[in-house]
């Protein structure tokens, strides 16, 4: 019944005879794959240099607004409470409890405070209700402007270069491109101070926060949020035409009296294909390009007639989705939008994407299209398409770190001065991730460092934004940062 002997532990290390034929001595070990040489970290704290190296003045300027608080009962500097407020969305948190946390563990108050340059500080640092308290009695237009500032700050030290397009020529010269569009980044059933409502089919009335942003854009990814209107409609229902129409008048306004010899090519989407718009477009002296959707029936039908009529057409594979795309354009169509009568250009692409779905792409623009198909393209993908780079803004926004939808504090003034914060933290943290800080610090620490390995970005080595955003929230918690001086590096942006 199959007995035998029990196998003892020496029975069980095996046969220590070569296996095989007798007398053959034992093969070698295969030797297996060698493992992947790993790239040396640094002390990823450091990158929030980045602030003092693109923005010298950075601390002087926050510490020279308007403050509301009692001179005599100030403990804690306007500078202080404001790079808090930004550094906690840097570094991922997702609420004031989550920060109040962190900032008590390790050095974390200790590079605050060198960050600031309040080294003479003594004490906790603030209270998240303490920054809460400040923004909700701040006005709202003390920091409105500041991202603006921080952009036009990067345009005169030429550190946008590379975001200049040919193919968008203004006066002749190279323009940029500005994106605007809307976004809602908070919901609630009470009523918000500042916000839009509407009521839903089942009777219930949504209160939100909806802001209108201008952002510059390019198509290697690099976007920097410029200006910011609010939307507000305390006496009707909230109308996406109606309310966003009347914020684009007033921000496109605001960006020609405070940006008035920069050249500019606009991008939005088809709500704004309107006689309003094209006309202060016009009168500024900008560029444009806009969505054609069937909120502007008359000269969608007109359009598409002038293409059929063209026969300029193109095939080839789309750079960015891979599959075939037909192109076809055309200038010179006439339309009256009101009063107003213009000389549009039009483009449209057809593809398919990834699940089989046919894609169409319509754009009208006042920029000229070339007969060289070459030409034609690169207007399509590097300018008008550019359009969605603001989709991907938002998105990172409220996804990837900077938790735009987290509802850190909506009473006052709160929720639009929050919103506020979130577009400076995205402007550093875009300058930290998109520039070559990284590999400098890299190679400062291992002067060996390959050259190939010093080209690549910086999202190499993170591989995705939320691996980024937990080293540097480790390093601001365990690491203390460096006394190095970057002031006399010359860092680059990957900006074209």
């Amino acid at each position: 019944m199959g007995k035998g002997v029990q196998e003892t532990a020496e029975g069980r290390k095996g046969d220590k005879r070569p296996r095989g034929a007798a007398g053959q001595a034992a093969r070698p070990r295969r030797q297996g794959r060698s493992p992947k040489e790993s790239e040396p970290g640094i002390n990823h704290a450091d990158l929030l240099k980045a602030i003092g190296y693109y923005f010298p003045k950075f601390n002087g300027f926050l510490a020279s607004l308007e403050d509301f608080r009692r001179k005599d009962r100030i403990y804690y500097p306007l500078h202080l409470l404001l790079v808090l407020a930004i550094v906690e969305r840097i570094c991922g948190n997702r609420s004031a409890r989550q920060h109040d946390r962190d900032k008590r563990e390790g050095h974390f108050a200790d590079n605050i405070l060198r960050l600031c340059g309040c080294q003479g500080l003594v004490g906790l640092l603030p209270h998240s209700d303490t920054i809460k308290y400040f923004l909700e009695k701040c006005a709202v237009s003390v920091l409105c402007g500041i991202p603006a500032r921080m952009v036009s700050h990067l345009i005169r030290t030429k550190r946008l270069g590379g975001m200049y397009s040919a193919m968008a020529p203004v006066r002749g010269r190279p323009s940029l491109r500005v994106t605007v569009d809307g976004v809602h980044y908070a919901t609630s059933l009470r009523p918000l101070p500042h916000s839009t409502h509407r009521t839903r089919r089942d009777g219930v009335t949504e209160y939100m926060l909806v802001a209108l942003q201008a952002t510059l854009v390019s198509p290697s990814g690099l976007r920097l949020p410029l200006m910011t209107e609010f939307i507000e409609n305390p006496d009707g229902e909230y109308d996406k035409q109606d309310c966003e129409l009347k914020a684009a008048k007033r921000l496109l306004l605001r960006l020609k009296q405070e940006f008035p010899h920069l050249r500019v090519t606009v991008l939005m989407d088809g709500l704004y294909l309107c006689e309003e718009i094209i006309k202060i477009c016009k009168e500024s002296g900008w560029n444009y390009s806009l969505t054609v959707t069937d909120r502007a029936p008359a000269f969608k039908a007109k359009a598409e007639e002038a293409l059929a009529k063209s026969g300029r057409r193109a095939r080839g594979k789309d750079p960015v989705t891979g599959f075939s795309r037909q192109v076809e354009w055309c200038n010179g169509v006439m339309h009256a939008f009101g009063k107003t009568t213009v000389r549009l250009n039009v483009i449209r692409m057809k593809s398919v994407n990834s699940k089989g779905d046919d894609v169409t792409l319509f754009y009208a623009t006042n920029i000229f299209l070339h007969a060289k198909e070459d030409m034609a393209l690169r207007v399509l993908d590097e300018v008008c398409r550019a359009r969605w780079q603001i989709e991907e803004s938002f998105d990172e926004q409220k996804h990837h770190g900077l938790w735009l939808e987290a509802a850190f504090g909506t009473r006052d003034n709160a929720g639009q001065n929050f919103y506020i914060i979130v577009q400076i933290a995205s402007i550093i943290r875009t300058l930290m991730l998109h520039s070559n800080l990284f590999r400098r610090l890299q190679r400062h620490c291992n002067p060996g460092l390959a050259e190939d390995v010093f080209r690549k970005p910086a999202l190499d080595w993170y591989v995705t934004v939320a691996n980024f955003v937990e080293r540097l929230k480790q390093s601001m918690i365990c690491c203390r940062l460096s006394g190095l001086d970057i002031s006399g590096w010359r860092l680059e942006c990957d900006t074209a």
